[in-house]
């Protein structure tokens, strides 16, 4: 009984590993983030260990960028600015610099920008133009030109992370 149910707990982890493996695949010139850890330095001084799997079903699956400091945030709201109007990088800057929820400990220690919902393969590459004058929707999530009713541009998402609630320390610094 019990060879038999080590055998079923040995085929079982083989075949999860290999769902697991085959859901990320690396390009045929370049690897593929799988997972991440990483130590973040809190306000306290104390260390909080987090833990980021990129393979599907995960909520980072489809990360796109990763903004870590005020520097890349302020890199992203201009690109955003550019790409879909001024409405769209103050957006990011707001995110960057507001707590999720007044009650939070502190801001966000990093952002994510994922595809918009429901994007097709290369939706990074669709493109404005400049020179089109941009009104920016309802909570940051679509944009439209005021010149053309045809033109609705979903905006990649911005999420903040990580500011939301106390952790206990790992260890003191």
């Amino acid at each position: 009984m019990l060879k038999n149910t080590f055998k079923i707990a040995t085929l079982l982890c083989a075949t999860l590993t290999i769902f697991n493996v085959a859901a990320l695949a690396p390009q045929a010139d370049r690897a593929v983030i799988q997972y991440m850890s990483a130590d973040i330095l809190l306000p306290d001084n104390s260390l909080l260990n987090v833990d980021m799997s990129f393979d599907c079903g995960s909520d980072f699956s489809k990360t796109a960028m990763i903004i870590t400091s005020d520097a890349g945030a302020h890199l992203l709201a201009t690109a955003f600015a550019s790409m879909y109007g001024n409405a769209a990088g103050d957006q990011v800057l707001h995110s960057w610099n507001t707590k999720v929820n007044e009650a939070d400990p502190r801001k966000p220690t990093f952002l994510v920008v994922t595809p918009p919902e429901n994007a097709h393969e290369n939706w990074y590459k669709s493109t404005i133009s400049k020179g089109v004058k941009k009104t920016l929707n309802y909570q940051a999530e679509s944009l439209t030109s005021e010149r053309s009713d045809d033109l609705n541009v979903e905006l990649p998402i911005v999420k903040p992370y990580c500011g939301s609630r106390d952790h206990r320390p790992t260890s003191a610094q």
